[in-house]
């Protein structure tokens, strides 16, 4: 026999050899399919003998257009110019289509005439669909998610409209959408009998908030049908969720093998071949960088999930239905079970070993359902791949009644560093960390998670953070023409206060990032005050958090699974402020990167006036060019405006120093003017949000813990104070005394809580300021509020023996039997710089002393 005939004979048995071994003793046998797909033709299944599945093809319901696979990236269909425009395919079909079969078999999505006409000249089988879904509702975060996927050149994309009101939108503005029909029981997933309605239209009241008091059930169920409908077509999907932005098209190089011209990137070699490839909200990159699922008590976030059209995403979206079925009817629901929770309980398994991952990928092959290229086979030297799991136990990808054979799924991590979330973007900046311009840290999406200012009726705390990115691409044009705009020019204080700040203070210490915001707080009250006396809108300085905000326990100060990040780091408004109130009182700001966004005309940034304010005692000047000001210490708010527009009547921005800004007598022309400003600013500048230093938490998690239990409950501290109002009565001059000392000078005075009110020093009206935002320094729970109409709701208190909302009554006689015994009756202040309080044992009782 010749050499080259003998070699490619031992290649023959070697193939054989192996299939034999990794299906071992595979019994064919044919199995009928029911339901739509039942007349389309009998499906092969495998029985495998332990080990890794084999290529498992039947499921009772196959996926439309079985051909083999072709490339995975969109691939138009080539049109004759000379052949009659065809009908679309049965799936695109219209209600009056001929091709469209009946009711129970038919596709259960209805097409606009928008989709038609862009997805005819696709080829599901081997195409993407960037998909998402919503309703009417969300109608700015639908618009602001098709400005991007335009922009990134995503095509094609598919808005999945929950009711009638976004598909008219999609219809009017030629956006390709899908409706569920009418028809479907998105519970029981049968047909029934056709209404009036012209689409499913969702019945709970959904809106933005994905723990609204409502049947989030249902709108789980209504995009796992979506799911089910576009994989049971041949389409892969990649969805996304409305608050997601695409930065650009570079997805493939994470998710697909499709262009082998460009291939994955080589941590990507194994997961690019995976049924279901998901988002974490994983925060330490350097674990993220292993690729395994992230630890108990991260998620897997549904905001990025890419759907490969395979039998294993058909079989998880299944389960995935099912788990939210089995909800129904539960009366103890809670805002923890929702689809993304229920999605983490079915996407579970354990990560495939370098022996089954060569076993799989070679199954994938001889099965024909994905083309793996060679280097797709062995991982290049040095590279560490992101890992593949495996679901914990074959599903069954067919709905309930019909019959089918178990499969397992594959899934994989995306990293974090790509596919951004709200505190790896906001708090970490991973858009500027080393190497982000490389592909394998290049920024593909950003998801406005972890943030503290939505509500039930609207997204302002996302919303406020696409802003503050330049993502938020919906706000019409006179948002950034109109009116003319007041910035601070500079910090909100200086490096030597922080200096002294941390000095005092140790790294976990929450008092760090209370004394540290007492100053920002307050420049953008005065700030505010002069934008709303020259009838102007405020631009929000940059803001700096000292601490991060979580609702567990911070470790030095930060999230427990981000030790090494950065402090202070530049933070979003929603960090600091209540974002909902500012929004509800119709407050005229903007966001502190607003003059650097590229929509703001450069003839409103260049026609500004700096204005500077003389010390006290100094004589100033006139100006000498129509954008400066010189202004004489003391001189009222009420009377910049008259002074800027004498020097530049066409003037668009203001710009002021924080030391200047505090130079001006904080008057707005009348008492009625600055009571209703302190109304104002104490509603919008108070916000409710803790602080739990583990070095700090006493009790938690301890024998006998228990939170209504004063003694045993952890320790918190909890701001922000707004900070002193305005004097309601004249005490400063016309501006005309030539500085000497006609202004209200703000004095920062050590005391506890920073009590306010006027003041005598060496005979010049001061104002007391607060030296740290504080509310409750160290407290289980902290009652103090402030309501829209200024009104406080209760009096701060400074430890748990002074009671808090939900303390069990039965301690009420030990705690003021406590109180009774120390000075003035309450307990004393917490240090802030060493974990405890003074005078207090390690059983939380006072034995005074220090």
């Amino acid at each position: 026999m010749k050499p080259n005939l003998l070699l490619l004979l031992l290649a023959v048995v070697s193939v054989l050899l192996y299939v034999y071994h990794f299906f071992g003793n595979a019994s064919v046998r044919v199995v009928s399919s029911v339901g739509r797909m039942a007349h389309q033709h009998a499906v092969i299944a495998y029985d495998t003998a332990g080990g890794l599945p084999g290529p498992q093809l039947n499921t009772g319901k196959q996926l439309t257009n079985p051909q083999p696979p072709a490339d995975e990236l969109a691939t138009p269909i080539a049109a004759s110019s000379q052949a009659a425009e065809p009908e679309p395919p049965a799936w695109l079909c219209g209600p009056t289509c001929s091709k469209r079969a009946s009711t129970s078999e038919a596709v259960a999505l209805l097409f606009n005439q928008p989709a038609r006409i862009e997805l005819s000249s696709y080829t599901p089988r081997g195409t993407t669909l960037h998909f998402t879904f919503g309703s009417s509702i969300m109608m700015d975060f639908v618009k602001n998610w098709l400005h991007f996927v335009r922009q990134a050149a995503l095509t094609p994309f598919l808005v999945g409209a929950a009711d009638q009101g976004l598909l008219k939108f999609c219809d009017d503005d030629g956006v390709p959408a899908a409706a569920i029909t009418p028809e479907l029981d998105v519970w029981t997933y049968e047909r029934k009998q056709k209404d009036s309605s012209q689409v499913y239209e969702m019945r709970s009241e959904w809106k933005y908030f994905r723990h609204h008091n409502s049947d989030f059930l249902e709108m789980g169920l209504v995009k796992a049908a979506f799911l089910w409908e576009l994989l049971s077509i041949g389409f892969h999907v990649l969805i996304s969720d409305l608050d997601v932005v695409w930065l650009n098209g570079h997805w493939q190089r994470w998710m697909t093998w499709a262009d082998q011209t460009q291939p994955p990137v080589p941590e990507a070699t194994e997961i690019a071949l995976a049924d279901i490839l998901v988002t974490t909200d994983e925060l330490n990159y350097k674990h993220d960088e292993q690729g395994s699922r992230p630890g108990a008590g991260t998620d897997l976030n549904t905001g990025v999930v890419y759907f490969r059209a395979t039998l294993g995403s058909l079989a998880m979206v299944q389960q995935w239905r099912k788990s939210m079925l089995n909800q129904k009817g539960r009366k103890d629901l809670t805002e923890n079970v929702n689809d993304q929770s229920l999605f983490n309980q079915v996407v579970r398994g354990t990560p495939l070993g370098a022996h089954d991952l060569q076993q799989w990928k070679y199954s994938l092959n001889a099965s024909g359902s994905v083309r793996i290229p060679e280097q797709a086979m062995q991982l290049p030297a040095g590279t560490t791949a992101r890992k593949v799991y495996q679901s914990s136990r074959p599903l069954e990808p067919c709905l309930p009644k019909d019959r089918c054979t178990p499969v397992y799924f594959t899934f994989g991590m995306l990293p974090m560093r790509p596919f951004t979330g709200g505190h790896t973007w906001f708090n970490q900046n991973v858009q500027k960390m080393h190497g982000h311009q490389l592909p394998q840290y290049q920024p593909i999406t950003v998801h406005f998670t972890f943030q503290f200012g939505d509500t039930g009726e609207y997204p302002h705390g996302k919303r406020q953070r696409a802003r503050e990115a330049a993502l938020w691409a919906i706000d019409p044009p006179e948002y950034f023409t109109e009116g003319v705009f007041v910035a601070l020019k500079g910090p909100t204080y200086e490096q030597e206060l922080q200096d002294a700040v941390y000095k005092r203070f140790p790294e976990w210490s929450p008092q760090r990032h209370m004394f540290m915001d007492a100053p920002q707080r307050q420049a953008i009250r005065d700030l505010l005050g002069l934008a709303t006396a020259v009838d102007g809108i405020m631009v929000l300085p940059k803001l700096w958090c000292h601490c991060d905000r979580y609702w567990g326990f911070l470790s030095n100060c930060r999230f427990p699974q981000v030790p090494d990040m950065d402090l202070p780091f530049g933070c979003p408004q929603d960090a600091l402020f209540e974002t909902p109130r500012w929004n509800k009182k119709n407050v005229r700001f903007r966001e502190h990167t607003f003059l650097d966004n590229p929509n703001v005309p450069a003839t409103l940034r260049d026609n500004k006036v700096v204005v500077t304010v003389g010390a006290r005692g100094e004589a100033v000047g006139p100006s000498a060019d129509p954008h400066t000001l010189q202004l004489p210490h003391g001189t009222p708010m009420s009377e910049v405006k008259a002074a800027v527009l004498k020097v530049n009547p066409a003037v668009r921005l203001i710009e002021i120093s924080n030391l200047h800004l505090r130079r001006l007598c904080r008057w707005l022309g009348s008492s009625s003017k600055n009571a209703e400003f302190n109304t104002l600013t104490r509603y919008i500048l108070t916000e409710s949000s803790r602080y739990c230093p583990t070095e700090d938490h006493g009790g938690y998690n301890a024998p006998g813990f228990d939170w209504q239990n004063p003694f045993t409950a952890y320790n918190c501290t909890w701001g922000f104070h707004s900070p002193t109002p305005f004097p309601e009565k004249k005490v400063c001059g016309g501006g005309q005394g030539g500085g000497e000392g006609a202004g209200v000078e703000l004095v920062e005075r050590p005391k506890s809580e920073g009590e306010q009110g006027l003041a005598a020093g060496d005979g010049i009206p001061v104002l007391d300021e607060r030296l740290n935002s504080t509310t409750c320094p160290r407290q289980m729970l902290c009652d103090y509020n402030v309501l829209p109409d200024g009104r406080i709701t209760k009096p701060i208190t400074w430890c748990n023996i002074e009671g808090y909302n939900g303390m069990d009554q039965k301690w009420l006689p030990l705690t003021r039997g406590m109180l009774a015994t120390m000075p003035d009756h309450r307990c004393p202040y917490p240090p802030g710089d060493r974990p405890g309080m003074l005078g207090f044992d390690r059983r939380g009782h006072y034995i005074g002393g220090s």
